[in-house]
């Protein structure tokens, strides 16, 4: 019996080490833990932070945030404070998302998530400010590049007028070809959309060629005798004279009347001008605007006081034809 009793003391002392053991690993602790609204009492044998969160059943989260590492070991009246992470709206180049985070600080909030910001991004509110009540961060991104853009150079078109050659004719020279440029530009996108662009360089790698045309000048007016060359065109407003008084001024028997400025005697197919727009001595041809019959082939021998720029008077033997002519549209061809 004495050696049954002995091994039970024994035994008992055994176990009561292993419980000074096991105390020594795991004091018995009371812990308080904030989480948000709520404050939670865990008290047991508990070691490091992470052990009194399994105690209380309280889980975190992703991105929730706690007062102390996990495996922090617990002290005497500890407080642990738990943040929860809230919805955060994230607008990057206009596109929307929904992050979660229980940190205030903008640069913090986008670093723990891995979105850079490039240095001439535009970021609300500021990287260094906190996030507001509205948990909004917007960020418009800003992106310079060089870009380099290969371009035509537009040749010249030069035209030579041939006096030889009719009015209407063309007659291609040189062909003309365009040249070739690399222009590097500055270009600046504002989330994806360029809105500056600033010529850097400029290399030119082919000169473009000028074109070369040859224009003839010379008009032609149909008449009865065929086709006359024509020096100038003039639309003008064409009256009619004969040499009553009420026309020249003059009466049989006086000085130089029937006398035109020429010296030339007034008849049919001697017109009045002002000697500014055609000089006298000029060959005409006069043609009617309004579908009447041409006054034709004409000579610019006279001048007349009413005659004043773009006017000509012409000579008709007959009064009344002259009071019937009135005021009439013509086109003057000025003769080779």
């Amino acid at each position: 019996m004495n050696i049954k009793h002995k091994k039970a003391n024994r035994l008992l002392v055994l176990v009561f080490i292993l419980s000074i053991v096991a105390v020594g690993y795991a004091n018995y602790e009371k812990v308080t833990v904030e989480d948000g609204n709520r404050k939670i009492v865990v008290s047991g044998f508990m070691n490091t932070v992470e052990d009194t969160l399994e105690k209380g059943k309280i889980n975190l989260n992703a991105y929730d945030k706690i007062s102390a590492p996990l495996d922090s070991k617990l002290s005497k009246n500890m407080k642990i404070i738990i943040n929860r992470a809230k919805p955060i709206d994230i607008v990057i180049d206009k596109k929307e998302e929904v992050i979660m985070s229980a940190n205030t600080k903008v640069s913090d909030i986008l670093m723990e998530h891995g979105v850079e910001i490039g240095p001439n991004d535009e970021v609300t509110p500021a990287l260094e400010g906190s996030i507001g009540e509205e948990k909004e961060i917007k960020i418009v991104k800003i992106l310079e590049k060089s870009l380099k853009v290969e371009e035509e150079i537009d040749y010249k078109s030069i035209i030579k007028y041939n006096d030889d050659m009719d009015k209407g004719k063309v007659n291609l020279i040189t062909k003309g070809e365009k040249g070739k440029k690399v222009i590097e530009y500055k270009v600046v996108y504002k989330n994806g959309e360029e809105i500056f662009r600033e010529m850097l360089a400029e290399e030119v790698l082919a000169e473009p060629r000028d074109e070369v045309v040859e224009k003839g000048t010379v008009q032609y007016v149909a008449t009865s005798r065929g086709n006359q060359r024509v020096k100038k065109v003039i639309k003008m407003t064409a009256t009619a004279y004969d040499l009553s008084y009420e026309s020249c001024g003059k009466n049989p028997g006086d000085k130089y009347y029937g006398i035109t400025r020429s010296g030339t005697k007034a008849r049919p197919g001697v017109v009045a001008v002002d000697p500014r727009v055609i000089p006298l001595g000029s060959k005409l041809y006069v043609k009617a605007l309004d579908g009447t019959k041409d006054y034709g082939f004409a000579s610019a021998e006279d001048t007349g006081g009413a005659i004043k720029g773009n006017k000509i008077d012409l000579f008709i033997a007959d009064s009344k034809e002259v009071y019937k002519y009135g005021r009439r549209p013509v086109m003057v061809y000025v003769l080779e």
